[in-house]
């Protein structure tokens, strides 16, 4: 046996090595986000995000802005806080944000979320609030492609609302969707 073949073996034996431990890593991810989570105070909302989300400063206290600073990804999440009472419709003013911001949604692969779909949710139990979501890929500005995950919050007796937003390109969506997902339907209110 060369010391080349050795060299060979040793490498593909590490490789596979490497190989399952990510997979391990990825699988216990999640467990390791909810046990680990840092809670976040945003206006009346206690938000549970994972540790690696770090907060980008923004120029305003109504909005809050998170990367993920220990990777590359092509990933943010934004939260901004409309205190004007909106009365209309809560689907319309969905759609009306959604198109402020010249997102134009893949109809064969975007679901829609409606107020029933959450239900469950700790904050619509309270009777206080009311919640519709949209996501999938899509395209920004008729060029971007993308993933898009959207929330759309409202507090029922003053119309005020939570608009949050996950953009990221389409494989990274992947990745940091299931964790944008579980900050929302974790959201709580301060006490």
């Amino acid at each position: 046996m060369t010391l080349r073949l050795v060299f060979e073996w040793l490498s593909l034996i590490l490789l596979i090595g490497l190989g399952v431990y990510t997979m391990w890593v990825i699988k216990n991810e999640q467990k390791a986000y909810i046990k680990n989570a840092r809670v976040v105070v945003f206006k009346q909302f206690k938000l549970f995000t994972p540790t690696w989300w770090g907060e980008i400063p923004t120029n305003s206290e109504d909005e809050l802005c998170f990367k993920r600073l220990d990777t590359r990804y092509d990933w943010e999440a934004r939260f901004i806080w409309n205190s004007t009472g909106v009365h209309q419709d809560l689907i319309e003013l969905f759609k009306e944000h959604i198109h402020q911001r010249k997102i134009l949604f893949d109809e064969e692969t975007s679901i829609i979320y409606n107020p029933t779909d959450f239900r469950d949710s700790k904050l619509i139990t309270s009777g206080l609030y009311e919640m519709v979501r949209l996501e999938g890929t899509a395209t920004a500005d008729r060029q971007d492609r993308l993933y898009y995950d959207a929330f759309l919050i409202r507090e029922i007796k003053s119309g005020r609302f939570l608009y949050a937003e996950s953009k990221s390109s389409i494989l990274n969506g992947l990745v940091e969707g299931p964790y944008f997902e579980a900050v929302m339907t974790r959201l709580e209110l301060v006490e």
